[in-house]
């Protein structure tokens, strides 16, 4: 896995041993969401709600080890699938403002190659370095979850 900041934004890619269509179906499926982003003794994704058309919202939960509750919701902006997934984003814990969050699926001999930019943080260096920490725990999570 490849995490770095560029700017105001942070990119980074994983290689997942699944089809682009099993990895877009877990980043995208309610219930697969919450079987893998997250981890008890961080936090827990729950209430999981998505409208997955371009303009449809999004929602969940997050449900921490001693128990506090966070919020994170947005708009879908782009879903071409198995390829790109985009969707503001607007954390209840973080009052930096909207960001934006794009998800590239690009076949790889492994699988899937998945590439994540979440972009305009601007100058907001606390936000962007936390987010550095929380995208990749995701991906790990993430490429956790579909090992063969």
């Amino acid at each position: 896995m490849k995490m770095n900041i560029e700017s105001s934004s942070i990119a980074g890619e994983i290689e997942i041993e699944a089809s682009p269509e099993t990895v877009f179906t877990a980043l995208t499926d309610p219930d697969q969401l919450a079987a893998w982003w997250g981890d008890d003794t961080i936090y827990r994704t729950i209430n999981w709600k998505i409208d997955l058309r371009v303009g449809g919202l999004w929602s969940c939960e997050a449900k921490g080890e001693d128990g506090t509750l966070g919020s994170v919701h947005g708009r879908f902006l782009e879903i071409d699938p198995p390829r790109t997934l985009a969707y503001t984003w607007n954390p209840s814990w973080d009052s930096a403002g909207e960001t934006n969050v794009r998800y590239t699926l690009t076949p790889a001999a492994s699988g899937t190659r998945v590439s994540i930019l979440h972009d305009g943080f601007g100058s907001d260096v606390d936000s962007l370095t936390g987010h550095l920490e929380g995208w990749s725990r995701v991906l790990a999570w993430l490429g956790s979850y579909l090992v063969p």
